[in-house]
């Protein structure tokens, strides 16, 4: 098995329908696809259980991060990730990512671009990814989305799994430990996924900014008084590599509400680099 892809889930069917769409479509790769279901009462589980190319898990948990440590421990595959309800891969991505593993076997986790998209698939914003030292990376928020993240199986072996006492921020916390852990990162100039503005993503609410003040709160003190250098340097790092600016149009497809059986194709003449949700 070359990659598994770890999905937690919650009554969230239709979005994991499009979801899992993206992943079963990938091409010249073998790949799992494993959901932890915590429960779901929308249909999901019934779902589920009646999905023939997946793994299908329906069983309590301690939330998002305690579902996908579960799903890592059931991974067989050499490469491992983990996709929410409300993301998808574009076309080709696992391919990539496993021939660019396969070519940097130096290399222990990739990090890619990310498109940021509406409920019906257009275009709101792009976010390219891009390389922090660990004290600008706790400073702020994680520079690029979970979706387009990959590790070697290897990290998972020797222990390293998401702490399951974070509800919102536990992607950065665990970005962070493998870079103190010396974990050699690289970053690619290539959108793998897209991210969707749904109005209920978790990273967006006020629990998950008072989660992330308290990890940044483990940073050493003297960096409070740095932060206004931090934030200059931390811009010139994303305008070094080209974070600011994108050539257009973007054309990407992706899966929408309509027929699963076809991504639907666009072409967006303009997007933002900036967050925003609309």
């Amino acid at each position: 098995m070359d990659i598994s892809v770890i999905t937690p889930s919650l009554n969230m069917l239709d979005y994991l329908r499009r979801c899992h769409a993206s992943i079963a479509d990938q091409n010249g790769v073998r790949f799992e696809h494993i959901v932890m279901d915590g429960g779901s009462r929308d249909g999901s589980a019934e779902w589920l259980r009646s999905a023939t190319d997946l793994v299908g898990v329906v069983q309590p948990d301690e939330g998002m991060y305690d579902a996908i440590n579960n799903g890592l421990r059931l991974a067989r595959g050499e490469l491992v990730s983990y996709l929410n309800c409300d993301e998808q891969y574009l076309p080709g991505t696992l391919g990539f990512v496993k021939e660019f593993f396969d070519t940097h076997p130096h290399v222990d986790v990739i990090a890619g671009d990310t498109l940021l998209i509406r409920p019906d698939g257009s275009l709101i914003a792009y976010r390219k990814a891009y390389p922090l030292p660990l004290t600008l990376l706790l400073s702020a928020h994680l520079q690029f989305h979970s979706s387009s993240l990959f590790f070697r199986r290897r990290i998972v072996d020797s222990g390293e799994l998401f702490d399951p006492t974070l509800k919102d921020v536990g992607d950065q916390e665990f970005v962070a430990r493998l870079i103190r852990k010396k974990y050699r990162f690289a970053f690619c100039r290539r959108y793998l996924s897209a991210f969707t503005m749904t109005g209920a993503n978790r990273g967006e609410n006020p629990a998950a900014r008072r989660e992330g003040l308290a990890l940044r709160a483990s940073s050493p003190h003297w960096t409070y008084a740095l932060a206004g250098p931090f934030r200059v340097v931390r811009w010139l790092i994303k305008l070094t590599y080209g974070a600011y600016f994108e050539r257009m149009p973007i054309v990407y497809s992706v899966y929408d509400s309509g027929d699963l059986n076809f991504r639907r194709v666009f072409l967006a003449s303009t997007a933002s680099f900036r967050w925003r949700q609309t």
